[in-house]
């Protein structure tokens, strides 16, 4: 009887003593302190902006290469086919003016202190101005189109439209090609900020 309640009293504290220990790794364990996260450095104003540049550059280029394909027509059978070409082209030509749009505010949107931009910002708006004209020119040569009294004044106004939007075409590609060319350019803060920006590098 004496045996059986030493080997009670010892399984008792060897249970008591495995809690403790348990306990007390627990209570170590969790007041432990947490190694704390790396802070991650921040993505400086400049890189930003030449992302979106680059971004907004290449909606431009991607709208600019639709403007005119696959537009096809004979204004020799009758109406319908000024019907579509105001529906074809009209579509292209929203879409390049919708991305100018996008690349003008990205260049509105340079950091003060980045000084070396300032030149490349006036000069991109210049032939991003010309681009908004020639686009204006074929909407307002298309609604001359569709609102014409006859299929001939539709004819000439939809020539017009068509010249227009090549024009369009044109200041587009030199626009393109503008911000490219600096952007693949080397030396300056200016062109590390391009090299930075992963937007650039395609």
């Amino acid at each position: 009887m004496i045996r059986a309640g030493r080997l009670l009293l010892t399984v008792a504290l060897a249970g008591s003593l495995l809690v403790a220990c348990g306990s007390s790794d627990d209570e170590s364990a969790a007041s432990a302190p947490t190694s704390a996260s790396p802070t991650p450095t921040p993505t400086p104003s400049a890189v930003i902006w030449a992302g979106e540049v680059c971004g907004a550059r290449d909606d431009l280029n991607a709208a600019v290469s639709s403007l005119g394909r696959n537009l096809s027509y004979d204004v020799s059978s009758d109406r319908s086919a000024l019907d579509q070409i105001d529906r074809q082209l009209r579509l292209q030509v929203l879409a390049v003016g919708d991305a100018l749009n996008g690349l003008g505010t990205a260049l509105a949107g340079v950091p003060a202190d980045l000084k070396e931009a300032n030149d490349f910002v006036v000069n991109t708006t210049k032939a991003k101005q010309d681009a908004d004209e020639a686009i204006a020119e074929a909407q307002s040569n298309l609604n001359e189109m569709v609102n014409s009294g006859s299929i001939l004044d539709g004819v000439a106004a939809a020539g017009k439209a068509i010249i227009a939007a090549k024009a369009a075409y044109e200041a587009g590609q030199a626009l393109v090609g503008e911000v490219s060319d600096l952007v693949s350019a080397k030396g300056g803060e200016l062109s590390d900020a391009f090299a930075e920006a992963p937007e650039c590098q395609s």
